[in-house]
């Protein structure tokens, strides 16, 4: 007795492919597959000659209030802030790498301005081009062709600024709150840099799963009249034990609640230390801290809850989740382009490094030091530099998003 066919199975094998075409084409291989695992809708299957119609795995909103939406706040607003975002964090770059701001901690904020300049560049291509991709066939080739690539990277800058902001906020505790001997330890040179490719090669492997989420295939625009490519999910995207362990364990413990927490500690700790550990008032500290805890939260909370919840809300809300994922969307830019404001404004050995580069201005008198050295050749003190440094970490993190 033949065994019972699966009704996706068989509407894959059900599927129709125009005469005169060859049936062997990996890109029918590939629909049939989609179709077998109740990822994409037969009925939204479609030929012209021999190609496939554009519009088997991207899905456009018709919805005109979404769309007017989605032009103002990722097609227009995010655009815009995220090329603040570039120039501020390639100023925050240069600032951190001048020989007067040479310091451990702040070795780990250029490190994370560069990869927040990832951030804002890849955010402005995967959001801001995807709204004008069904107007424009050259850029519906470009998102199409760029994306599945793209997306990996942009997670991976993402990923880096996370622990580059991590290891800024451990580099200040211990600078902070510990004996002077594991202070001077990482303060060396080495340990920053060992530190720093760690986090960089544990970003790259973190991430390879993302280079296998989709496939490009070539179609044709039907609306725009012309061969266009696009980007598929792959089978592995929609496995329920990969959603389950990779987006929701590991996302929370790795990228998100995890990362957050930790940060939160080491800041309760510095500030408990500048409270009872000396005698100078720090109140104007624990106000930046909170203000950058809120910031964190307010820019990070609906990311987590879109990557952890994606397909009970996608069932819940319907069309209406598009609002909530733009919005995170660019929240995640606003905040990986935000930090140049916060530095300015709390940070005066930055302002003063900045001001005296582009306006020759001199540094005022009282203005604290850089920090401990990175290569440690003697004794370093306990900088109000460093201090300072942590109360505005939180803001620096983000992680993800991405659609």
């Amino acid at each position: 007795m033949d065994e019972p066919v699966d009704i996706y199975e068989q509407a894959a094998l059900n599927m129709s492919i125009p005469d005169g075409c060859d049936v062997n084409r990996a890109v029918y291989a590939s629909i049939k597959q989609l179709i077998s695992h109740d990822i994409i809708d037969p009925s939204l299957v479609g030929f012209q000659n021999c190609e496939p119609l554009c519009g088997i795995c991207y899905h456009g909103s018709k919805e005109w209030d979404y769309i007017r939406f989605n032009i103002i706040v990722i097609g227009i607003i995010l655009p815009i802030v995220g090329v603040f975002g570039i120039i501020g964090n390639a100023i925050s770059a240069f600032v951190y790498s001048r020989p007067e701001m040479k310091c451990s901690t702040n070795f780990y904020l250029f490190s994370l301005a560069c990869s927040d300049t990832g951030v804002a560049l890849t955010g402005i291509f995967l959001f801001s081009l995807e709204t004008f991709r069904p107007f424009s066939l050259t850029v519906a080739r470009m998102s199409g062709q760029l994306s599945a690539i793209v997306y990996p990277m942009g997670m991976i800058a993402q990923t880096c600024s996370v622990y580059f902001t991590m290891c800024a906020g451990v580099d200040c505790f211990v600078q902070v709150c510990l004996p002077e001997k594991i202070r001077r330890l990482f303060s060396r040179k080495e340990t920053v840099h060992f530190l720093a490719v760690c986090v960089v090669i544990f970003s790259v492997l973190y991430n390879v799963p993302h280079f296998f989420e989709g496939f490009v295939i070539d179609c044709y625009h039907k609306e725009l009249g012309g061969m266009s490519r696009e980007v598929c999910p792959a089978t592995l995207r929609y496995n329920e034990l990969y959603q389950s362990i990779y987006y929701k364990y590991m996302y929370a413990i790795f990228l998100a609640v995890g990362p957050l927490i930790t940060l939160i500690v080491l800041n309760t700790f510095i500030i408990g230390f500048s409270v009872f550990g000396s005698s100078a008032s720090n109140t104007d500290d624990t106000m930046s801290l909170i203000l950058v805890v809120l910031l964190f939260i307010s820019c990070n909370t609906i990311a987590l809850i879109i990557n952890i919840f994606e397909s009970y809300l996608s069932e819940t809300l319907g069309s209406k989740i598009n609002y909530i994922v733009d919005l995170s969307n660019f929240l995640v830019v606003f905040n990986s382009s935000f930090n140049i404001v916060i530095y300015i404004k709390y940070s005066r050995p930055f302002a003063d490094t900045l001001f005296s580069y582009f306006c020759r201005r001199k540094p005022k008198t009282e203005s604290p030091g850089p920090g401990p050295p990175i290569m440690i050749t003697e004794k370093p003190s306990r900088s109000k530099k460093c201090k300072e440094t942590l109360s505005r970490l939180l803001v620096a993190s983000q992680p993800e998003v991405l659609i």
